[in-house]
């Protein structure tokens, strides 16, 4: 028996082990429940290895995604979950897909975004007239501060800058955050970017250059005059 996720719900996928060891090529019969009450299951001919594979190599990277744009360990954990119900369900067709990873940040996007726009996105303040203006003069260099915290590197020893660096992401409108996250984080490329979000690469480039700008100038405001200050 693989289980997959379950936090916040099940996602199981059984398999004999002896007919998985005996015949590593071969498709097997896998049974899937999909669904959180765990009482519908659908039985489906997957190659329960590549499953496998599939979710120990890009588990970490889609939650760590998600809980840097959601905010949330409890919903990061959910839309997690989803992106890997989505990716079994439609397994058939992912032999086709030559860029699986961003296939998979796709789903996880459009997750976040349907769902930080069903909330309205209620921010804790708004951003100051000076943030929404993406020609603002500031340093286009991610933050020392916010790479260390997007790389999950340990290196801001403050929880206060920790905490002020999630109300600046949730803060800034969701195409910039998403796009910043996505470089400085998750080190994707133009290119990559550009699939996941469905742009094209010099869109991109502009957005991703925007998003720094606006973070730097908005972090900068709140570290000098506190972070309730308006302009």
């Amino acid at each position: 028996m693989f289980i997959f996720l379950v936090s916040g719900g099940i996602l199981l996928v059984q398999a004999t082990q002896s007919k998985i060891e005996a015949h590593p090529q071969e498709k097997v019969c896998v049974s899937m429940t999909v669904d959180k009450s765990a009482q519908q299951q659908e039985t489906r001919e997957v190659d329960a290895q590549a499953l496998t594979r599939l979710y120990e190599q890009f588990r970490r990277p889609i939650h760590s995604y998600t809980y840097r744009l959601l905010g949330s360990q409890e919903d990061a954990d959910d839309i997690t979950q989803e992106v890997f119900i989505r990716a079994f369900t439609a397994w058939d067709g992912l032999y086709e897909r030559d860029r699986l990873s961003s296939w998979l940040y796709r789903i996880a996007t459009n997750l976040c975004v349907d769902l930080l726009r069903r909330r309205k996105r209620v921010s804790w303040w708004p951003l100051s007239p000076r943030l929404r203006r993406t020609d603002a003069t500031a340093d286009d260099q991610v933050p020392d501060d916010l790479a260390s915290f997007l790389a999950d590197s340990g290196g801001i020893p403050e929880v206060a800058e920790r905490e002020m660096i999630r109300m600046v992401l949730s803060a800034m409108p969701v195409d910039y955050s998403t796009v910043l996250i996505l470089s400085a984080a998750q080190g994707l490329t133009y290119q990559e970017i550009a699939g996941i979000v469905g742009i094209s690469p010099n869109a991109a480039a502009t957005r991703i250059t925007r998003a720094k700008k606006m973070f730097a100038v908005h972090y900068q405001n709140i570290s000098k005059d506190g972070v309730g200050a308006q302009e």
